[in-house]
């Protein structure tokens, strides 16, 4: 019984014998994008796959599909390296891996995204597969789960995660500490427009004391790329964050699989 979790790494027998005993596969969708003048382009990728890659070797019965890098980050595209497909693209190219891993045998598809931008293509190919009969498809998003986590984290500064902020900063402090230059990092908070009008995020905005939707591009809210204050961050907040993270998904993992498929797929 091949000992590999990550399907790239695997020969097509070694696949095939892995998954006598693994229907689900875990799909890590990150981004390459601007994340501030201290942190790599590529956070969103290497933070989807370590979390991926650490569930698959806390749970049975899952295999590491590979990685999507390149996604839907056009919002950013002012700030270099920031790389994009379209929407249209991103949901093509999702649909058709997810076919493919459907036709492989795999019947439950679970996301372990780390980029807001790829939230649209996953809720489009999930709802295609499901009513197809195809697939049983979930996802967990890490950085509102480690913003959720946070806030019952006496050790952060910023219980909340903002973008480059410390929960960001810790958790590749701890994964990939030679991709973070600390001498770099500044601290950037998103100014209000007006007495009544405070940006959250590129896509969000309090208004009037309540949250709604007004679409903005990076540069017109930050100058770095920053969206909050890395200065406190460490790697030992990051391994308990990725910790807290990892067991939380590994469980819901294991529910999810007890979920029964949709119609027409066989047990």
């Amino acid at each position: 019984m091949s000992r590999k979790k990550l399907m790239e790494e695997m020969t097509w027998t070694e696949l095939r014998e892995a998954m006598a005993s693994a229907d689900t596969a875990l799909i890590p969708t990150g981004s390459v994008e601007v994340e501030g003048p201290h942190l790599p382009l590529a956070v969103d990728s290497i933070v989807a796959m370590e979390v991926a890659r650490r569930v698959a070797d806390a749970t049975e019965g899952v295999i590491v599909a590979p990685l999507f890098n390149v996604t839907y980050s056009s919002w950013h595209g002012a700030f270099s390296g920031t790389l994009s497909l379209t929407m249209p693209t991103l949901m093509t190219v999702m649909s058709q891996i997810c076919r493919d891993l459907c036709r492989h045998g795999f019947k439950r598809l679970f996301f372990i995204n780390s980029h807001i931008g790829n939230d649209a293509s996953i809720w489009n190919t999930a709802n295609d597969l499901t009513a197809e009969g195809l697939a049983r498809v979930g996802m967990v998003s890490i950085w509102p789960l480690a913003s959720e986590m946070g806030q019952h984290m006496s050790e952060l500064k910023e219980n909340s995660f903002l973008h480059a902020g410390e929960i960001m900063t810790s958790v590749v402090m701890a994964i990939r500490p030679d991709l973070v230059d600390m001498s770099q990092a500044v601290t950037e908070y998103l100014k209000p427009k007006s007495e009544g009008y405070q940006p959250l995020l590129s896509s969000k905005s309090k208004v009037g004391g309540r949250v709604i939707s007004i679409y903005h591009t990076s540069e017109e809210l930050t100058q770095s790329g920053v969206m909050g204050n890395p200065s406190q961050a460490s790697a030992d907040k990051g391994e308990m964050i990725i910790g807290n993270m990892v067991e939380y998904i590994s469980q819901a993992v294991d529910e999810f699989r007890q979920v029964p498929l949709p119609p027409g797929i066989g047990a």
